[in-house]
């Protein structure tokens, strides 16, 4: 490769110095050495030329001749010239994306809709502590982009989040986690959604490092869920079928929508749930029971920190909400602990 691209040159040079030498020669031919006049009318009829049109004829015959060898031979030196300036620009274009930002432990957003903005804004709010990037990669322009100028955390991308290279080039195998939004302005938002996902594992399975990249869809339609889940996401949220639940229970119990508004809003000012995995609470909570579970985990508690535990996640991914005996009995070692704070719960004890 190098011995090639050493020819490449030299030919680019011995061309430039032919039509050097052409140069000298109309000047003389012509008279240019004695008449400036003459020389800027033969530099300017050498500059139309070697952009391919054919100017006033010179003169001389011998003039002539020369100028016809300049248009076969010059024009292809030109658009090397060209082409060189062309590829001083791409080359650093390309140097811009390589020295781009290399992201890791982050979030990618693929897709925007108009719950797009509300959800940056709550992975904002629950990540004040720790701030992660946000990757947001969407195949059409983004209007509201705007709005997260001054968020330094925050990198729109548009292009195709269905292909492997795209997702690839933002390290998605990398990411904490991959939401799927739903994309309105096609036809098929659910199976867009599912490519997405195919092309995520097939990242996983070229990844040098396993990680499982948690993966979480907008579900449109729930006959979709099934393709979805082969596809490898790992949660879909039907908003739909949430909202139906909660307009029908905010009928049965007053203000029960605003319950469910505060557990679903990231602010200093209202409770959210956190997962608190196991290694992140004293090992001899092992074998202890819901209730004492609930008391030790008070304990931890402050003043402007109350600490509930509401429920269980068992090793295999059940979750279990304040759970009957029958449900549960004791902590096992792979349990996460399911806790109610105003901020993120990192440790206890």
């Amino acid at each position: 490769m190098a011995r090639s691209g050493f020819k490449l040159e030299s030919l680019w040079l011995i061309g430039l110095g032919m039509v050097g030498v052409v140069v000298v020669i109309l000047l003389w031919s012509e008279g240019g050495f004695a008449d400036p006049a003459t020389a800027w009318e033969v530099f300017t009829n050498i500059l139309i030329t070697l952009v391919g049109e054919y100017p006033d004829k010179p003169k001389t015959i011998l003039g002539q001749i020369f100028q016809l060898l300049l248009l076969l031979f010059g024009t292809f030196i030109f658009g090397a010239i060209v082409g060189k300036f062309s590829s001083f620009f791409v080359t650093q274009a390309l140097l811009q994306e390589e020295n781009m930002q290399v992201f890791n432990d982050h979030i990618i957003v693929c897709n925007w809709n108009e719950k797009a903005p509300t959800v940056i804004h709550q992975l904002l709010q629950g990540n004040q502590q720790h701030p992660r990037h946000i990757v947001v990669i969407s195949a059409s322009e983004i209007p509201q982009k705007a709005e997260f100028a001054s968020q330094m955390h925050v990198h729109f991308v548009q292009a195709d989040p269905t292909h492997h290279a795209t997702l690839q080039k933002f390290s998605a195998s990398q990411a904490k986690a991959v939401i799927l939004l739903a994309d309105e302005e096609t036809q098929g938002p659910d199976e867009k959604n599912a490519l997405i996902a195919l092309a995520i594992k097939h990242l996983e399975q070229d990844s040098n490092i396993c990680k499982n990249i948690h993966v979480v869809a907008e579900l449109v339609n729930f006959e979709r869920y099934r393709h979805l889940k082969e596809a490898g996401v790992d949660e879909m949220v039907s908003v739909r079928d949430y909202s139906s639940g909660i307009i029908a229970q905010s009928a049965l119990f007053k203000n029960m929508s605003v319950v469910y508004q505060q557990l679903l809003t990231y602010t200093d000012d209202t409770n959210e749930f956190y997962f608190m995995e196991p290694g992140n609470y004293p090992v001899s909570w092992q074998g202890l029971s819901f209730a004492e579970l609930t008391q030790n985990v008070a304990r931890f508690g402050q003043p402007e920190q109350p600490l509930i535990l509401v429920g269980i996640r068992r090793g295999n991914g059940d979750i279990l909400l304040n759970p009957k005996r029958s449900q549960f009995q004791r902590l096992a070692p792979d349990d996460t602990l399911i806790i109610m704070a105003f901020q993120v719960v990192e440790r206890l004890g």
